[in-house]
């Protein structure tokens, strides 16, 4: 894979100083992650019904109380 300097030495950036010294590959997959969840939300906010399902089930799941074992 081919990457200008330019773009890995910004890379390289994110990872010094958002992940406290973490590796090109662990910047790449966070910032990958970003990317996927904002377009993931701009699905949800496009479809008004998918949008009130997810709201609905994360509600649901927020008052469910479970026990974390130690």
């Amino acid at each position: 894979m081919r990457v200008g300097q330019e773009n890995r030495d910004r890379l390289a950036r994110i990872a010094e100083s958002e992940l406290g010294g973490g590796t090109l590959d662990d910047a790449l997959g966070v910032l990958l992650f970003e990317h996927e969840s904002r377009r993931a939300l701009a699905r949800l906010a496009a479809d008004p019904e998918m949008a009130d399902d997810y709201l609905r089930e994360s509600s649901e799941l927020a008052e469910v109380d479970t026990e974390v074992a130690e």
